[in-house]
């Protein structure tokens, strides 16, 4: 864009601070959940390689644990110095002094601030001597690249930490097939009094396709854009996804009328979060390259009876139906905390899976379905007799959370390292974790109405190109706008 490329040619000082209970980004809160995770404010990325964002003496904290990394990055011009407030002093375990930096010049008061002098993109400080935990950071920028200003949208030059994308009522969901790639371009909007017209703003993100016919999971973004109105050529005019910077979404059903909730976060081009934070849209899906609405596999309940002018429930071809973990959600929640259980039901295909005590959470940067021990998973089909189950889980045979932990009557149930058969017939199977809490990333559910399973292919996503500022997708050699429209 002009106005960014004119910026760029200017310097502006400008001093980004992450506080610790403020500035959680996707950090935990859980003591015991220890991972990575990174937070993105005004264009500069903290992330650690091992810590977490936790409550210790009833303050909390950055911790990054001995040996492991805290990288500090910046899209909005070079780090020229940071400083940490740590919460104990100088060398002493959490204190400054048991950091070293990759470059620059690094060193301590003697008390809890240390101070980092360079000029840099990226910054990485490791926990060399000890965990360091701190309560404040504060990075600052030259401001080549941007600045106090960098997407040029702020003409008062007043930068805004976080936009959050809300009120939204509708979303429109695209699935495009091409060259061996599948994505879906998914468009939240308003209409306008007139209720024909799209009102501005409005938000497009793609993201790399699942599935055809299901759209629940959590997705990283392949593009995204908070746009705020349209130029006379039809290009949407707002801020794009910045190149540097990832983005995810989550989707959810709601409920079988065609409500979802759309969860997301990326960095724009000017170096803003933008959080699409929404609940209860109504949505509509199409196929780009038949023109025809795409019916998704929705969450139908106890009783699809329940919802008149459904079309039956009907299995697949094949008579195999896959619950992955990071796709099939259902209505449980997702966790990341391990002290929270909850009962949860997914449905698919006619067949449902339902755990009495457990949860979807995080556990070594896995999803994964958990069931609790003395805890059950049942799965039941409307479409037909279970002949076979397959479990892939976290751990081998019969130790925790392995499929050993798991017992059932009626069957034949066997396991070989984190794969777990159960073979039989039945409309009905109830697996208990007996011995242990057993953690599954799959299970692949085969109906007596099996023919075989098609093998799968790996696709790749085509490139998106930008022109004249616009982010523009190439399909053959046609070129088109986020919204679908042919640019001639």
């Amino acid at each position: 864009m002009l106005s960014a490329m004119l910026f760029s040619m200017m310097s502006f000082a400008s001093v980004v601070t992450f506080d610790a209970d403020a500035d959680q980004g996707n950090a935990g809160t859980d003591s015991k959940n220890v991972a990575a995770y990174q937070i993105t404010k005004d264009g500069v990325t903290i992330e650690v390689s091992s810590g977490i964002l936790g409550t210790y003496d009833n303050e909390m904290h950055y911790r990054i644990y001995k040996n492991q990394t805290l990288k500090i990055t910046s899209t909005v011009g070079n780090i020229t110095k940071v400083e940490f407030t740590c919460t104990a002093n100088g060398d002493e375990k959490y204190g400054p002094g048991c950091f070293t930096a990759s470059t620059g010049e690094y060193g301590h008061d003697g008390a809890a601030v240390g101070t980092w002098t360079g000029d840099a993109e990226t910054v990485t400080f490791t926990a060399s001597a000890n965990q360091v935990r701190a309560t404040q950071v504060v990075v600052t920028i030259d401001g080549e690249g941007g600045g106090e200003n960098p997407g040029g949208d702020n003409p008062g030059g007043e930068l805004t930490e976080e936009v959050t994308i809300s009120d939204l009522a509708y979303a429109m969901a695209f699935y495009v097939e091409e060259e061996g790639a599948a994505y879906w371009e998914i468009q939240l909007f308003n209409l306008d009094a007139t209720g024909e017209n799209i009102d501005f703003p409005l938000a497009i993100v793609a993201v790399e396709a699942k599935s055809k016919t299901a759209l629940n999971g959590t997705y990283d973004m392949i593009m995204a854009v908070y746009g705020t109105g349209e130029d006379a050529e039809g290009y949407i005019e707002g801020v794009y996804m910045s190149e540097n910077a990832a983005g995810t979404l989550t989707i959810k059903n709601v409920d079988n009328d065609g409500t979802y909730s759309f969860v997301g976060t990326f960095v724009g081009e000017d170096g803003k979060t933008y959080t699409l934070n929404t609940e209860s849209f109504m949505m509509w899906v199409e196929d780009v390259a038949t023109g025809e609405a795409i019916t998704l596999n929705e969450n139908p309940g106890d009783n699809p009876g329940d919802n008149p002018g459904d079309d039956p429930v009907t299995p697949p071809a094949d008579g195999v139906v896959t619950f992955d973990a990071d796709v099939d959600q259902g209505n449980a929640i997702i966790y990341t905390d391990g002290a929270q259980g909850t009962e949860f039901t997914v449905t698919k295909n006619g067949i449902t899976m339902t755990v009495s005590s457990g949860l979807i959470g995080t556990y070594n940067s896995e999803v994964q379905y958990r069931i609790y021990k003395g805890s059950t998973l049942a799965l039941t089909s409307t479409v037909g007799n279970i002949v076979a189950v397959e479990f892939t889980c976290a751990a081998n045979d019969d130790a925790k959370y392995g499929p050993g932990c798991f017992s059932v009557d009626g069957g034949n149930y066997t396991y070989s390292g984190p794969v777990g058969t159960w073979t039989g017939d039945a409309a009905s199977v109830v697996f208990t974790a007996s011995t242990a809490q057993v953690r599954t990333s799959q299970i692949v559910v085969t109906l007596a109405s099996a023919t075989g399973v098609e093998d799968v292919t790996t696709i790749e996503i085509p490139v998106k190109v930008m022109q004249n500022g616009q982010l523009m997708i190439i399909r053959g050699e046609n070129v088109y706008n986020v919204l679908g429209a042919q640019v001639k």
